[in-house]
This record gives structure tokens, C-alpha cells and sequence, in this order.
């Protein structure tokens, strides 16, 4: 926790109001490319970013309303979206081009329960406007892109959520999506994979291992889903004041306490210097309340608009690894505002 009156203060009021004021002052609106495979969890973070900074500033396209051919014709002439050629860059990038002019652009959206497009939607441009989708980080994008994500998951995890969403959510057939995993395996590295290289925070997604570093053995049971989470971050060349991390030490000594892993290295990555941030297992949620609410001060929206009620005496590392990625995107925005 902050012990000197100087720390306490990074979090007030008057710093909030000026953060919102700093963002609906902005000439242009910040553009965040979130890219990824299909089911790997890009929505996660980009619905974190709406809560945590206010869903009155954010709004998200998702790209996949600029695919070329709906589900029928897919199936017809089998080509993927993961074909950089089968979706309307070009199209996404004026539109972009239109929202950083504070133009309102015309937004084609893909539904997903009827597997066909219905009419654009008009969007007025925002403080904060998110892109989302397979080719996010693709060359003729990254010119209207102030931060860029890029969320890789292994295949593992990539297999069960895309099963959960694809066949349990929206009724496909797990025979159809088993074709189709496979065939976008290849299409995967050859297409999507080398985003990564032209992203800010690449976000990679592992089942956990914390029940590898017991010793001889696990006396815990982690929930079903938990997860390992590696950021590999490219530091702000304007950080923010500190982001304090409580833990009661004490009660790490003791036997029932939440099993967690956490590290940063300094590492290089595709040439640059970035932080290695591991995390893995379960943090404690007073934890995770706390790194809430000073990132909600900070952003200025209201506590119970941002702050998810959890219950849970332990909350899994994805949720800290969220906050940490948002707290990188607030860096950038204080960055772009001293440009």
C-alpha cells in the first residue's frame, strides 16, 4: 500500500476529471488494434478496457463485418477468413481514416446467428475506438493504430473456447468445427501468427503450471480454466505514477492461502527491449479489488460501473493481467497527449 502522503495523491479526483477532460479533449480519437485468432480471447480485454475506462468513451468494431462472403459462401468456395484477401482491409482503413478526421464512418456488420451481414451501423467517433479481429496488426493498418495487442493462446485453450463459443453458444456442428480447426492451423501461422512482431503487449495464454513448482506435491485444487498468463510488454516512454501491489505477506505463510506466481524479466523480443511479466494461478482478491478501484480512480467513472462484485476468496491471473494491460494503454494515452 502507498505510505507517503505524495504516493496517496496519484489516485485523486482532480486527476481523474483530468484524465476524462484529457480524452474528450483529444483532436483525434485513440484507435486500439486488438488482433488475434477467432477464439482466443480478444473480447475479454477489449470488454475490460470498456468497463474499466467507461463504455461512454469506448466504442469496438469488430472486423468481422468486413469479411468478403458470409457463412453460406464460405462453405461453398472454402476459403478462410483467416485469408488476409477474403476481408475488406481497404475498406477498414478508410473508415479509419474517417473516424481519425472525426468523420462518422458506416460500419458493416456480420451476424453471427444467421451467418450473413445486416445493414451498417453508424458510428460517431469516440475518445477511445477499438478495432478487433483477425488482421488488427495487418501492414495497412498500423498507421491509424496508437496501441496494439495481439492475444495468442495454445492451441489447447484456443480448441476449448472456440468449442464452447462455436458449438454450445451458437449451435455449430462439432464435426464442422473440428474440419476447420485443422484446416486453420496452417492458415494460422501463415497469416496471423507474425502480428505479433507489431504489437505493444503480446498476450500469451497457457493452461496452468503452478501445480509443477509444489514440491513433492499440490495440496491445492486450482478451479477449472485457470491459467498461466505471459505479457510481453514494450515499456511507455511516459509512465504513470506507480500502480502499488498489496499482499499481506504474512499470509502467504500460511497453508490455505491463494497459490500464485508471479515475475518480470527483462528480455528482448523481435529486437526490441521489452518486460517478460509471468503470472500463473490464483491472487488473492482484496488484491485485485485494490488494483481496481485505483485504476477506476484514475479513469474517474463511477466504482460500481467498473468493479466487478466477485465472491471468490482467489481470482484467476487473467483478471490481473487485464489490468495490467490496461494500465499500459493509460501510459500510452499520456504519452500521445505530450506529443
Amino acid at each position: 500500500m502507498p505510505n507517503t502522503e505524495k504516493e496517496k495523491t496519484h489516485f485523486t479526483k482532480p486527476t481523474c476529471a483530468s484524465f476524462r477532460n484529457l480524452l474528450k479533449e483529444l483532436k483525434q480519437p485513440v484507435i486500439i488494434g486488438i488482433a488475434g485468432d477467432s477464439g482466443s480471447g480478444k473480447t475479454t480485454y477489449t470488454n475490460r478496457i470498456e468497463k474499466l475506462i467507461g463504455s461512454d468513451l469506448v466504442k469496438t468494431i469488430a472486423m468481422d463485418g468486413y469479411h468478403k462472403e458470409d457463412r453460406d459462401e464460405r462453405s461453398i468456395s472454402g476459403i478462410l477468413p483467416l485469408d488476409p484477401n477474403a476481408n475488406h482491409l481497404d475498406l477498414l482503413a478508410h473508415h479509419l481514416n474517417q473516424l481519425k478526421e472525426g468523420k462518422v464512418a458506416y460500419i458493416p456488420i456480420y451476424n453471427h446467428n444467421t451467418g450473413q451481414f445486416d445493414a451498417p451501423v453508424a458510428l460517431e467517433p469516440t475518445p477511445i475506438v477499438i478495432i478487433e479481429g483477425l488482421h488488427a496488426l495487418y501492414p495497412e493498418l498500423l498507421s491509424f493504430l496508437d496501441f496494439r495487442i495481439y492475444v495468442d493462446p495454445e492451441y489447447a485453450i484456443k480448441w476449448d473456447w472456440k468449442y464452447e463459443r462455436d458449438v454450445n453458444q451458437r449451435g455449430h456442428s462439432s464435426e464442422a468445427l473440428e474440419k476447420e480447426m485443422l484446416k486453420r492451423a496452417a492458415a494460422y501461422k501463415h497469416w496471423l501468427e507474425f502480428q505479433e512482431i507489431n504489437a505493444d503487449i503480446v498476450i500469451k495464454l497457457y493452461y496452468s503450471q503452478i501445480a509443477d513448482l509444489a514440491h513433492p506435491q499440490y495440496t491445492r485444487k486450482s478451479p477449472a480454466g485457470c491459467l498461466k498468463v505471459e505479457l510481453i510488454v514494450e515499456p511507455s516512454e511516459s509512465p504513470l505514477p506507480s500502480l502499488p501491489l498489496p499482499f499481506n505477506l504474512g499470509a502467504i505463510l500460511s497453508n490455505n492461502h491463494c497459490p500464485f506466481l508471479l515475475s518480470a524479466v527483462p528480455s528482448i523480443f523481435w529486437g526490441r527491449k521489452v518486460m517478460c511479466i509471468q503470472m500463473d494461478g490464483m491472487f488473492p482478491q482484496e488484491t485485485i479489488a485494490n488494483l481496481e478501484e485505483q485504476i477506476i480512480n484514475f479513469t474517474g467513472i463511477a466504482l460500481d460501473e467498473g468493479i466487478s462484485r466477485v465472491e471468490q476468496k482467489c481470482i484467476g491471473s487473467s483478471e490481473l493481467s487485464q489490468l495490467l494491460v490496461i494500465w499500459r494503454f493509460l501510459e500510452q494515452v499520456n504519452y500521445k497527449n505530450q506529443l
